[in-house]
C-alpha cells in the first residue's frame, strides 16, 4: 500500500446494502469465503475511482486483508457471484456494479484504517468463526446507515437483524469484535424513536473524527427529530 496514497474516505455503492444484500451472506452457506470476500470488498473499495473501476494486484489485497492468495481469489468469486463486482477483461481491475458517483454512496474509511499496509483493525480475523462475518456486516451496514448530521449509525437490533439477518442474540458479540478492533464507536444516545429512553448509535472511526457529541449536541438533535414524529 505504501506506493499507493490513500484518501481519508472513499466512495463506496451501498444501494445492495440497502436492498438488505448483506443478509445473502451466511456462515450456513458460504463459510469464511463469504467472510473473506467481505473483508476483500473493503480492501478492493479503497482503490476505487471516480467511475467505479478499482485498480489493485491479488499482492495488494492480500497485504492490506492479510489472507491467503486462495482465499482472496473464493472472496472475489463470491463478490462476482453476486454482482457486487465485475472484473475486467484487463487483469487487477474491478468495476464496482451499480455505481453513481452522485447518489447511492457512503464513506467509508480508508487512510486512518491501515497500519505498514494492512488494515489493523481486522487484523486479528481468521476467518474461522461466524462472529468475524457477522462483524463484517455490521461494519458495512453502519458504514451505509451513517447519518450525515450526528456522524453515527441510528439503528435498532430489530433493523440490523432486517438488513444483515442476523439473529439478534448474535448482534452484540459482533459489535463487541468492532469495538476491540477500534472500528467503530458505540454511545448511548437519546432516543430516536421517541421523546424518552436511550438507544445505542454506532459511530465508525476515521470518518469526521473531529465530528462527534463533544462537538456537535447530539441529543438536541435527536429530540427535535422525536417531536417531529408527534
Amino acid at each position: 500500500m505504501s506506493a499507493f496514497r490513500l484518501s481519508q474516505f472513499v466512495r463506496l455503492p451501498t444501494e445492495w446494502i440497502e436492498k438488505r444484500g448483506l443478509q445473502r451472506f451466511r456462515w450456513s452457506v458460504g463459510g469464511s469465503d463469504h467472510a473473506a470476500a467481505l473483508l476483500v470488498l473493503i480492501a478492493i473499495a479503497h482503490r476505487i475511482d471516480d467511475d467505479g473501476v478499482s485498480k489493485i494486484t491479488y499482492d495488494e489485497i492480500q497485504s492490506a486483508v492479510s489472507m491467503s492468495r486462495a482465499k482472496v481469489a473464493a472472496g472475489i468469486n463470491v463478490l462476482v457471484q453476486m454482482a457486487i463486482i465485475k472484473k475486467t477483461e484487463e487483469q487487477s481491475v474491478y468495476t464496482f456494479c451499480g455505481f453513481n458517483p452522485f447518489e447511492g454512496w457512503a464513506k467509508l474509511p480508508a487512510k486512518g484504517l491501515y497500519r505498514d499496509g494492512t488494515m489493523y483493525g481486522f487484523a486479528d480475523f481468521n476467518l474461522r468463526k461466524p462472529v468475524e462475518l457477522n462483524a463484517l456486516k455490521l461494519y458495512l451496514l453502519f458504514v451505509s446507515r451513517r447519518d450525515r448530521t450526528l456522524n453515527l449509525a441510528l439503528i435498532s437490533y430489530d433493523k440490523i437483524t432486517e438488513y444483515t439477518g442476523i439473529p439478534r442474540e448474535q448482534i452484540k458479540a459482533g459489535i463487541s469484535l468492532l469495538t476491540i478492533g477500534g472500528l467503530v464507536h458505540v454511545d448511548r444516545v437519546r432516543s430516536w424513536e421517541s421523546r424518552v429512553g436511550k438507544a445505542n448509535a454506532y459511530r465508525v472511526t476515521h470518518i469526521e473524527p473531529t465530528h462527534h457529541r463533544g462537538t456537535i449536541d447530539v441529543d438536541e438533535e435527536l429530540e427535535r427529530r422525536a417531536l417531529e414524529r408527534f
